[in-house]
């Protein structure tokens, strides 16, 4: 028997109109759109001194700030440590600025800064023009769609009822 024989693969659809069982297909193409997007974003990011990952810290920095670096991290979806070094990056790029309470100097503190107020305004509309685009031509219903049918993903990914209403954004900001 060949090694292609004996990979595993997904059924097909049932209905014929997709190549794989469906909820395997959505979630095929979800990360296919997820990585030609992400590329397009990097590039499109780059000449105002971000990548993905610090556009999306500085505009959740800008949507709380004041904030922890744990808040951050949440709705960011990444590891704090790993959220650390991105903040260490962009306060050296002068993005963002830390401060320490008196009261709890374990705790860390992030604002942006007037550059970093600049930077986040013009990656967002990026953002936003490049989502656009994308979604261009598909109705605002099918969005909708597609929206709550992530909505119920997450929800049941994320189990901590607090954590799921800070990531569907859905906490009152």
């Amino acid at each position: 028997m060949s090694g292609a024989s004996r990979r595993w693969t997904a059924g097909p659809d049932l209905a014929g109109e997709f190549p794989l069982e469906l909820t395997t297909y959505v979630f095929h193409l979800f990360a296919v759109v997820s990585r030609h997007r992400e590329a397009r974003l990097e590039e499109t990011l780059r000449p105002l001194g971000l990548n993905l990952s610090r556009h999306r810290a500085l505009s959740v920095i800008q949507r709380l700030q004041p904030c922890a670096m744990s808040e951050v991290a949440d709705y960011c979806a990444v590891d704090r440590t790993t959220m650390t070094r991105t903040i260490d990056l962009m306060v050296a790029a002068g993005f963002v600025q830390r401060a320490t309470p008196p009261e709890d100097r374990r705790q860390v503190i992030l604002t942006l800064t007037e550059l970093g107020a600049a930077t986040c305004e013009s990656s967002l509309k990026a953002v936003f023009d490049l989502n656009r685009e994308l979604f261009g031509a598909v109705p605002e219903e099918e969005q909708r769609g597609v929206a709550r049918a992530f909505e119920a993903v997450v929800g049941a990914l994320v189990k901590d009822e607090d954590l799921l209403r800070r990531l569907l954004l859905r906490d009152g900001l």
